[in-house]
Order: C-alpha cells, then sequence, then structure tokens
C-alpha cells in the first residue's frame, strides 16, 4: 500500500516494509505548498527504490538504414501498430520504423539544425521542430528556430518562424521544443529551450497556440517559477480530460493546464521531466534525464545558473503513474531518456541524447516491453 502525501506536507515515507523515506523536500524536489489542499488533491508517491520494473530492454532493436547514423533521438511518435516516428539528430532528421525495427522512409534532410518535438495533426500530416543551435555557431548562422509541417509523404506544407532568429513573437520563436494536438485541432508548442544561445531571447518562456494552417492564436505564460510560468517547457501531452501536461523541466516540475492553458496544478514526485507520454487510460510515463547530472541552466532556475548539479537527489530513469490522480506505480531504471513514447500494445520507447553506444538496444533509440 502506498502513503498518501498531501501537497505541502514536505516529508514522505516509504511503503510499508520498506525503509523509512526521511527526505525533506527542497525547492524543485517536494509538491507546491498549499495548505488548503482539499482531498481530491492527494498524491499517491512512492520511493523509487521500493518501486518494480515490470519491463525489459529490447537489444539490438532498431535498425538505421545503411550509411545512416546515430544522433540523439529527441521526439517519439508511435502509430500503434508496432512501429513509430523518430525525430533525431541526424539525416534525415524524420523517420518512420515500423515494428521489426526497420528505417522505411526518412525525410526533411537537411532541413534541421537541432531536432526537437514531434507531433501529429487531425490530417495526419507530421509538425517537426527545430530548437536551433545551443549554442552561437558560425556553421549554424542563420539556421534553426523553426516549426516545419509534413504530409505523411513528406512534403514540405508549411515552416513557421525565421531561421535564425530566436525570438518570442507571433512570426517567431525563441526555440521550440514539443508540440501536441489539441481536441478541437489547435497545435501547442512549447517555446524555450535551455540551454540557448547568448545571441537568443533569454526570456520569455511560453506555450504558443496555433491553427493546423498554422497561424497565430496567442501565446501563454512567461519564463518564471509560478503557476503558468516556464523556464525550459520541454514536452506537452494532453490527458482523457483535455488537460495539458507541460514538462516544465528547469523547474522540476510538470505543470497541469485547462483547454485555455490556464493552471490547474503541479507535480514535483516525477522528477525532472524530460519527456511525457499520456496513453489512451491516463497512464502517465515521464522521462527523467537530467537529475543529479551538471547541465546549464538559467539563472533564476532552483539549483542557480551555469552547469549546477539539477535536481540533486532524485534518480534517472522512466517513472509510470497515473494522470488521473498523480499516483505513481513503476520506475524503469538504468536509461537516461530525453524521448518518451507508449503505444497501446504495451511498449515503451525511449530515446537517448546521451550514452547511445553503451545501450543494448545498438543506438539511440530503446524499446521496452513487458516481461512475460
Amino acid at each position: 500500500m502506498m502513503p498518501n502525501l498531501q501537497t505541502g506536507i514536505r516529508t514522505a515515507v516509504a511503503t510499508t516494509g520498506a525503509a523509512m523515506l526521511a527526505a525533506t523536500y527542497a525547492t524543485g524536489q517536494g509538491p507546491r505548498d498549499n495548505p488548503d489542499a482539499t482531498p481530491a488533491q492527494l498524491l499517491s508517491i512512492r520511493d523509487t527504490t521500493t518501486m518494480t520494473n515490470p519491463y525489459r530492454m529490447v537489444e539490438n532493436w532498431p535498425t538505421l538504414r545503411p550509411g545512416q547514423t546515430w544522433g540523439a533521438a529527441i521526439s517519439l511518435l508511435p502509430d500503434n501498430t508496432g512501429g513509430l516516428w523518430m525525430l533525431f539528430r541526424s539525416e534525415p532528421p524524420l523517420n518512420y520504423i515500423d515494428a521489426s525495427g526497420q528505417v522505411t522512409k526518412g525525410i526533411g534532410e537537411g532541413m534541421i539544425v537541432t531536432s526537437h518535438g514531434l507531433c501529429m495533426d487531425h490530417d495526419g500530416n507530421l509538425w517537426a521542430g527545430d530548437s536551433g543551435p545551443f549554442r552561437d555557431s558560425p556553421e549554424t548562422r542563420g539556421r534553426g528556430f523553426q516549426m516545419h509541417k509534413f504530409s505523411p509523404d513528406g512534403e514540405l506544407l508549411l515552416s513557421l518562424g525565421k531561421a535564425g532568429v530566436s525570438r518570442a513573437g507571433e512570426d517567431t520563436f525563441i526555440g521550440p521544443t514539443a508540440c501536441a494536438v489539441a481536441a478541437n485541432g489547435d497545435i501547442i508548442i512549447a517555446d524555450g529551450h535551455w540551454p540557448r544561445p547568448a545571441s537568443g531571447q533569454q526570456d520569455g518562456d511560453r506555450l504558443v497556440r496555433i491553427t493546423s494552417d498554422g497561424e497565430f492564436i496567442e501565446a501563454v505564460g512567461r519564463q518564471g517559477t509560478g503557476p503558468g510560468e516556464f523556464m525550459g517547457p520541454h514536452a506537452l501531452a494532453f490527458d482523457s480530460q483535455g488537460r495539458l501536461f507541460v514538462a516544465d523541466r528547469s523547474n522540476n516540475r510538470i505543470q497541469i493546464l485547462d483547454e485555455n492553458l490556464e493552471f490547474i496544478d503541479e507535480w514535483r514526485h516525477f522528477g525532472r521531466p524530460s519527456g511525457i507520454t499520456i496513453l489512451e487510460d491516463d497512464t502517465l510515463l515521464v522521462s527523467d534525464s537530467e537529475s543529479g547530472w551538471n547541465v546549464p541552466g538559467p539563472d533564476a532556475a532552483p539549483e542557480g545558473g551555469g552547469r549546477a548539479a539539477r535536481n540533486p537527489g532524485w534518480q534517472n530513469g522512466i517513472r509510470i503513474g497515473s494522470a488521473r490522480d498523480g499516483s505513481l506505480r513503476y520506475f524503469v531504471p538504468g536509461t537516461v531518456p530525453e524521448g518518451m513514447a507508449g503505444d497501446e500494445l504495451g511498449n515503451i520507447f525511449a530515446g537517448l541524447t546521451a550514452f547511445c553506444d553503451e545501450s543494448p538496444s545498438g543506438g539511440c533509440l530503446q524499446k521496452w516491453v513487458p516481461r512475460r
């Protein structure tokens, strides 16, 4: 039986029979203070050392085409046949991988500087993000910071943003990192990656809503640590109620917004979220690739700026729980994924941006399946 943790209570106790977890939740590590929390806001929380891992990694899956080389597998989009689209930092950047693990299609050759963010609209078109370079470089000047829309056959239909311009505007992006499609067909784009080039806008992190034709509707949020503010929003997913889950990574939290992108709640017990996926039954999968690692961040980050150790005391891996009540059920250790996806067949797909050469999968994409 898992203990309940009321929002605002800063200590947790491990499950019966396990050692007491006497960790005090410092800034960035505990649920948001709320002395008026209702019973509906109670969250079940569990120390990862007490959670089971019901998954195993498939070795040597997938296989790239001859001549292709691995790059960071940042964004993944399963199709519930066992295959998936993968956006990675190599050429071509957007690839379809069938259930057997073979790459059967590749599109977007030479178009993207830094792959980041992938979603499919109601017409089956693919939206692929280019967050732009993480630092200033002559080789990438005048490129990046865009969203590209492709047909299912790979035809470029639309490019949003101005290449090489990192600014928060109605026709420009700081650096798009993720996208998700609302029930009405609108596209929600997370904007603002850390690290980012010194020449780019250093604040203004936000969410942008556009039509499926690319018309700007609104931008919400700003850089900050409060409710509805963001610091490096890194992934997006809708649940069955139409609520938007935002991986507010540099704030070490998930923010939950309503259909109008207004703040509902925040959860800090899923680690430092790099990727989020929500399945049809509201199973929530969250990847943590940065906890404990020294990575660049803004001065306003909970751990400070520079290359500080992020979200100390938390373990990298995949946390699996419920988007309905925030309960945690499983933890998959031994992996450091940013890209996160799952399908209705029970498969989990994890995209690595580091340690690809050491992965038993043979590269930057991992497929995890239920243990039999």
